[in-house]
């Protein structure tokens, strides 16, 4: 195919904005490229228009390209959409141009991952390669030539086959593994002969652009063949596409992904998509329920051991004290030395961490030798009680002759299992909890989703189209005997949800239907419908399928029994989806595998989540569901809901909390301000702040809180701003709850507030003296007769008036201004010093102007602080934020802030005004304030004071590594001065 062919190729539409920044960072890399290999990884949501944009791709590059998609409905995608690019009225054929034949290529051609990577079973292949590998490993460990061990691997086959055999087995079966595991191996000469030609084909016709469509398949045995196959035709462009890239903590699945495709080079989150109009937007809500009164006493059966155990160890004068005082104080090692800190800390994060916080906890003093950070004035949690009794246990119990520690070792071990931990010679393991079984299919959580459900009738009225997922048909929670007098069989699964939605009247008129990969079960108001137009439907589709009502259960919901050549789950789906699109059907309930990644339906506006699926590649395709657009209503906004079941008090009783935050953590979502923010704080602020101690108090207002966002679609639609501008950057935030009170600065600081205050006292206390005055005056002219009198007497009591209203006005200013200083204030003045600083010094862009910081309060009261700015910018801005608001402890430098003394009674406030009011200001030295590390150098700090001077306290600098900084940090450090609880989190703009 010729250049000229590849530049008559054009997109019929104008790109969207979202489609425009793949392509210019596509351009970047060409250019960076110069000619030489490239490689570019995109990751985009679905409904991005990823196939258009890989389209657009594979013609600018102008070379025989191959792409390979996971299965023939995404190849046939591809093909379709090729039609995009030909000019109407033209004469190119598109089946010169693109095909997906492997015995008629061409310049574009579309392939699936399995027709390039169908493994031979031929044992000759196998045996070929294994000898190769034995040869290479014999080569290495002797230090003979290849050739030389691969003649001696020959004739140990002809002279002593037994050992010969005895041998390869171990490479063969390495082989093996590595073929299905992806580890290694000569893969090309143990593929299947059809597709070792095709991949020659491939070679001769020049193709040197791949494309991998949903490459987050290219795990394991894939990626390797993959890798094998770019380096057999010797392509120079490589081009990955997905929406959900694997995580780096799937160890080698994520090395192989990452070796093949290289970092990701333009990442498109969700909500670029939704601005950009090809998607509808949404909001994460979240409905908290408590187990039932049985559910909820077997959870707590579980604890009484483990509450037992910790109220034993959870006091100053007991064993378990000392012992662990004397791990983290005296951290002595087998020579007898005093392990330094950092390298303490280093081999043993966890365990020092909870160390620390124990002993904390328990009143001790640490010694300044022990670097006590934030996290650890944190509460204890279940996995710090784990750090410290499985230390105490196996170094301390198993190794003593005690009978008693022997016993306790046994009660530990009773304890930690009843939690989902067992306790073995390697520590404590975690294994499947009853406890979380309980949770995650607690029956109240079908209550739940029936009040979500009535809730949204409500507001939806006929519009409404829900789905709910739940990971099984019939729950397996019985595979943990334990369980079994709470449980049932049907716990969790989606059988329950529709025998508990048929029973209730009102959410019986939606005509739920369920399905699965092994049942289709309706409604038995529409049991006859369904078959009915079922029937029709595969008639009108050219479809061997027959449908047949089968009796149901207590007659509120039916089986509907399919055969025929063309009935399966697929079909089941296809056609539940068309009902639930023309309203037949307005709820549909299903399991994650069938209603995920290819499943689509443009009406679904609510999705109820009670699944279990914490992996990003799980949840953004279950998310990706809901936000279809649906022209026929072009306001459409999904709601997309977490059910989660907690109880409250009880350490286990989190789990599903916690399950949760992990969903969140690398999804955008709305917040109430209309900020789009990543992580849990975009469902509720107070689930910021790594709240996962929820009681029954905040159970209900956050459940009414997302009752009432529920019915604000409108509003939330019109937050999102569809079709305005955007930047689809990543800015870093600092996000503060503060839980002391502000005080205000001092005069030096304020001249312009504390010389108006000085006016309106001046200007009160003259009337006031003007006022006594004329009435003075008044009353000794008395004898003069009344009309002279009567003008002054006037005068006098309209300036002893004004002279009220204006001290009136002087307290009121004095104390609105002064006395209740918002934080907001407070946390603005420092931004602004810490901007003027991390300019000045170059360690952010000294083109960003003072209006690009941004603080602002949310519902909860907590401030959110951001620099408008690249991401490096706002990282680092909101990362020395929060050094500036924690306790001194081991950091190089620190300011003093003074404050003015704020006084609590109402006489004392107004003395003190009085005295602000005539300029006389007593400013009190309160705390000292750690400098960012990057203000380390002396020079750099200097820089950091002139602006804290300039715009929060006046004060020095000090040195703490010094003799006086040891003594400011024995009685300033360890004080969290605001109380502010941080946390560092993005806003995407």
């Amino acid at each position: 195919m010729s250049n000229v062919q590849f530049d008559s190729l054009k997109f019929r539409y104008p790109f969207r904005k979202h489609q425009e920044m793949i392509l210019q960072s596509f351009k970047n890399e060409q250019l960076k490229s110069k000619g030489g290999p490239l490689h570019f990884h995109v990751v985009a949501p679905p409904g991005a228009g990823k196939t258009i944009v890989g389209l657009e791709c594979v013609i600018r590059l102008q070379v025989p390209a191959v792409i390979i998609c996971p299965n023939t409905a995404i190849q046939g995608q591809w093909i379709d959409k090729f039609d995009l690019f030909i000019p109407e009225d033209s004469n190119i054929n598109k089946d010169d141009i693109i095909g997906s034949n492997p015995n008629s290529l061409k310049p574009i051609n579309v392939f699936t991952y399995q027709v390039l990577s169908i493994p031979d079973n031929d044992t000759d292949s196998y045996r070929s390669v294994s000898e190769n590998m034995w040869a290479e490993s014999i080569s290495e460990s002797l230090g003979i030539a290849k050739e030389e061990a691969l003649d001696r691997i020959h004739k140990m086959r002809e002279k002593n086959l037994a050992e010969y055999n005895k041998e390869l087995s171990k490479y063969t079966k390495k082989l093996r593994n590595s073929v299905f595991e992806g580890s290694g191996g000569d893969f090309l000469k143990i593929l299947h002969p059809n597709t070792r030609e095709l991949i020659k084909k491939l070679k001769e016709m020049g193709v040197k652009t791949v494309v991998f469509d949903e490459c987050h398949h290219l795990k394991n045995y894939w990626a390797v063949v993959m890798r094998e196959i770019i380096k057999e035709i010797d392509a120079k462009n490589i081009i990955g596409l997905t929406a959900t890239p694997p995580s780096s903590d799937e160890g080698e699945s994520y090395e192989c992904y990452t070796a093949l495709l290289g970092e990701i080079d333009f990442q498109l989150p969700t909500p670029a998509v939704v601005k950009d109009g090809m998607l509808s937007p949404y909001q994460d809500l979240v409905y908290f329920c408590i187990p039932t009164q049985e559910e909820l006493k077997f959870i707590e059966e579980t604890h009484e051991r483990y509450k037992k155990l910790i109220e034993k160890f959870d006091k100053k004068d007991c064993d378990f004290y000392n012992w662990i005082e004397k791990r983290i104080v005296e951290r002595k090692l087998v020579s007898g030395e005093k392990q330094a800190w950092t390298k303490f800390i280093n081999s043993r994060p966890g365990f020092a961490a909870a160390g620390v916080k124990y002993l904390i906890k328990n009143g001790c003093k640490l010694p300044w030798d022990i670097t006590v950070t934030e996290d650890m004035y944190n509460e204890m949690s279940v996995e710090d009680w784990c750090y410290l009794i499985e230390d105490y246990a196996l170094h301390k119990l198993k190794v003593s002759d005690s009978e008693e520690d022997k016993v306790l070792y046994e009660d530990i071990k009773l304890a930690l299992r009843s939690l989902g931990f067992i306790l073995t010679e390697k520590g404590i393991r975690n294994h499947n909890s009853p406890v979380d079984r309980v949770l995650a299919y607690s029956r109240s959580k079908l209550l739940a989703v029936k009040d979500i459900i009535k809730e949204e009738m409500l507001s939806m009225g006929d519009k409404l189209r829900v789905a709910v997922i739940t990971d099984f048909e019939i729950s397996n929670a019985l595979s943990l005997k334990k369980v079994n007098n709470v449980l049932d069989e049907e716990s969790g699964g989606a059988v329950s949800v529709l025998k508990e939605l048929v029973a209730d009247p009102e959410i019986d008129k939606l005509n739920p239907i369920m399905v699965t990969a092994k049942n289709l079960l309706c409604d038995d108001d529409i049991a006859e419908k369904y078959v009915e137009i079922g029937n029709k439907w595969a008639k009108e589709n050219s479809l061997d399928i027959k449908l047949e009502v089968q009796p149901g259960v207590e007659g509120l919901f039916c089986a509907i029994a399919g055969s025929g050549r063309d009935w399966n789950s697929k079909t089941a789906v296809l056609f539940t989806t068309y009902l639930l699109e023309e309203g037949v059907t307005k709820c549909l309930i299903g399991t994650r595998g069938l209603f995920s990644e290819g499943w689509d339906s443009i009406a679904l506006n609510t999705l109820i989540d009670l699944s279990t699926a914490t992996t990003f590649a799980s949840v953004n395709q279950l998310r990706g569901r809901s936000i279809r657009k649906n022209e026929k209503e072009p306001r459409k906004l999904a709601n997309n809901w977490d059910v989660v079941c907690i109880a409250p008090g009880l350490e286990r009783g989190y789990n599903d909390l916690e399950r949760l935050l992990k969903k969140h953590k690398q999804f955008y979502g709305i917040c109430e301000d209309g900020r789009i923010q990543q992580g849990i704080d975009h469902v509720d602020a107070a689930l910021s702040f790594g709240e996962t101690k929820i009681m029954q108090e905040g159970i209900q207002s956050i459940n009414a809180r997302m009752l009432k966002k529920l019915r604000q679609r409108e509003e939330v639609y019109n937050a999102w701003k569809i079709g305005e501008p955007f930047l689809n950057i990543e800015v870093g935030c600092c996000e503060l709850r503060m839980s002391k009170p502000c005080k205000i600065k001092t005069a030096g600081l304020m001249k312009k507030e504390f010389g108006t205050l000085g006016r309106k006292l001046k200007l009160g206390v003259a009337c006031g003296i003007g006022s006594i005055g004329a009435i003075m005056m008044a009353a000794a002219g008395m004898t003069f007769g009344p009309f002279g009198t009567l003008p002054v007497l006037a005068a006098g009591v309209l300036m002893g008036v004004k002279s009220v209203t204006d001290i009136r006005g002087f307290w009121k200013y004095g104390n609105d201004l002064f006395m209740g200083r918002p934080a907001i204030d407070t946390i603005t003045d420092i931004s602004k010093c810490l901007f003027y600083a991390l300019k000045e010094c170059g360690f952010i862009s000294r083109d960003l102007y003072e209006r690009k910081i941004t603080v602002t309060e949310r519902a909860d009261g907590s401030l959110r602080v951001y620099l408008e700015a690249s991401k490096e910018d706002s990282q680092t801005f909101a990362a020395s934020l929060a050094e500036i608001l924690a306790p001194i402890e081991d950091q190089r430098y620190a300011v003093q802030r003074y404050e003015e003394k704020m006084p609590e009674g109402t006489f004392e406030r107004l003395n003190c005004m009085i005295g602000w009011g005539l300029n006389k200001s007593n400013p009190q030295l309160v705390c000292y304030h750690p400098l960012p590390s990057l203000f380390n150098h002396k020079e750099k700090a200097l820089v950091f004071k002139k602006h804290w001077n300039r715009y929060v306290s006046p004060g020095d600098i000090v040195y703490l590594k010094g003799e006086e900084g040891k003594k400011i940090v024995e009685n300033y450090g360890r004080v969290n001065f605001f109380g502010a609880k941080k946390q560092l989190s993005n806003i995407w703009m």
